[in-house]
């Protein structure tokens, strides 16, 4: 998905004495904190965190909002974001700066119907459909300390989304800055785009993917992380082993509902038909590498 391309402040509860007594008691100055600790940020409250499981007709639009989204926040617009899609048909999407004839069979691809994109996240190549669950986080970089720096941002979203998922009964980790890994194989990766004082991170989870279809339009990447040890697409990637419901659950980032509406907020809906025309459904742009 052009790219440019995490913790706790001051979250301890504080005491003060009350006025001298024979037996000094401690009085705890009251901290709101929210029914349901927010798995993003312990500086902002996870009601304040809006929370989407939509997605939109087609691939081009998804990875468009999630620009607008990005761009919304970035301008003063927009709150902090967590989303869910999962497209109903398969497609390859590129990392903003691969190249596409490096990486894609484009004639299986042709052949079979599946389309490819390019999105505005660095990262590398995947296949996405039924089965893969999309999760955008969209923070500004005082979400915890050090988040203006690229890797302390994938840190930050990549621990506290490998966290949530163990809660939830996966024993995942995080390697090579942004895979979420399950018994020394792959099952999410994960890449990032900054603006100004935001960013957004995507991370593409397998939970229930064909993975032995990923060989047939995808190319081995010639940029590999060491724990990867030469391995094809179908030893080295794995599905988690939690169904979809269980995965949103863990990571949503509050005590109530994802919106589930058919359609993009009003605000960054407004901006998908330019997205959309300049970037992510202009063959020029998605080819240019």
């Amino acid at each position: 998905m052009p790219s440019e391309s995490t913790r706790r402040g001051d979250g301890e509860d504080q005491t003060v004495d009350a006025a001298p007594r024979p037996v000094p008691i401690p009085i705890p100055v009251p901290t709101p904190s929210p029914s349901r600790a927010s798995p993003w940020s312990d500086r902002i409250d996870a009601a304040a965190i809006s929370c989407h499981d939509v997605t939109l007709p087609g691939i081009a639009a998804n990875l468009a909002l999630d620009e607008a989204l990005l761009i919304e926040a970035d301008e003063g617009r927009g709150p902090a974001i967590v989303r869910f899609w999962e497209p109903a048909g398969f497609a390859v999407v590129l990392g903003a700066t691969r190249r596409l004839r490096d990486e894609v069979h484009l004639e299986a691809c042709r052949a079979d119907g599946v389309p490819v994109f390019r999105r505005s996240s660095g990262g590398g190549t995947v296949l996405i459909g039924p089965g893969t669950l999309n999760v955008t986080v969209v923070l500004p970089d005082t979400a915890g300390p050090g988040l203006s720096a690229v890797d302390a941002a994938q840190q930050h979203v990549l621990g506290r989304m490998a966290g949530a998922i163990r809660q939830a009964g996966a024993a995942v980790d995080v390697r090579a800055h942004g895979d979420l890994v399950l018994d020394d194989r792959k099952c999410g990766g994960s890449a990032q785009r900054r603006l100004r004082r935001w960013f957004l991170v995507h991370c593409s989870i397998l939970y229930d993917f064909p993975i032995d279809r990923i060989p047939r339009y995808l190319a081995m990447p010639a940029r590999q992380p060491e724990y990867r040890r030469g391995r094809p697409h179908i030893d080295f990637l794995c599905n988690l082993p939690l169904p979809r419901t269980a995965l949103v659950e863990a990571l949503r980032p509050g005590e109530g509902p994802c919106s589930s509406d058919a359609e993009a907020p009003p605000g960054p809906g407004a901006l998908l038909p330019a997205l959309l025309a300049d970037r992510f459904a202009n063959p020029h742009w998605i080819e240019r590498f």
